[in-house]
């Protein structure tokens, strides 16, 4: 089936669609380039830990003391990658094995990083969340997707120009949702371990191919 839901604001319009897992599989069309994704520490909201090489995060014991940002995050632990994109095809992948809770996906520069708020495309946010036996497509409503679904790592598909941001099981190479819409601004990759067990890595791409 197809649901097709409107979006209209200043970030985004256009459809936001779901395509079913069992019609997805990978084919061998190639895209380029794969995105190298590091963490922006100006970015990451003070009880998140980034590493060293800024690949990998996960929620703190305490707060730390960061410096300010007017792009912190300072209520929903957060964090952005580094890179944004105005143009092109790019996919990045991130390690999620430890089956904790978590939302991850893409947002725009403007978005709000302030206060609680929803996180979802008529606020410049298209992610995935995986909470407490539940996993959604952040649509608003939340979209209710197969927990089957839940991957152990993540791979996200970014095409600008056809306003596509898919997600994809990136060891099996199988497909989990598509949102459809029309970007205005540069887009940058999103995280958020919601537990604090959840340690979030970002690899080298293991796929060479999409949809």
């Amino acid at each position: 089936f197809e649901m097709n839901v409107l979006v209209s604001s200043r970030l985004c319009s256009g459809t936001l669609r779901y395509i079913p897992n069992s019609e997805n599989t990978l084919t061998l069309r190639c895209f380029s380039p794969s995105a190298d994704v590091t963490l922006d520490p100006m970015t990451n909201h003070p009880w998140l830990n980034l590493s060293q090489d800024h690949k990998k995060v996960q929620e703190g014991i305490s707060e730390a003391e960061v410096p300010f940002s007017p792009q912190r995050f300072d209520s929903w632990p957060c964090v952005l990658g580094w890179e944004g994109f105005i143009s092109g095809r790019h996919y990045w992948e991130v390690d999620l094995a430890n089956n904790g809770y978590w939302r991850v996906g893409v947002t725009t520069a403007t978005s709000q990083r302030h206060g609680r708020f929803p996180m979802c495309p008529s606020k410049g946010y298209w992610t995935l969340w995986r909470s407490t036996r539940q996993f959604y497509a952040c649509t608003q409503p939340e979209t209710a997707l197969p927990l089957t679904l839940v991957p152990r790592k993540l791979g996200i598909y970014l095409d600008y120009e056809e306003g596509q941001i898919s997600f994809y099981n990136a060891e099996n190479k199988s497909h989990i949702y598509t949102f459809m819409g029309h970007f205005r601004e540069k887009l940058y990759p999103f995280f958020a371990p919601l537990d604090g067990r959840t340690l979030m890595t970002l690899t080298s791409p293991t796929m060479a191919t999409v949809l």
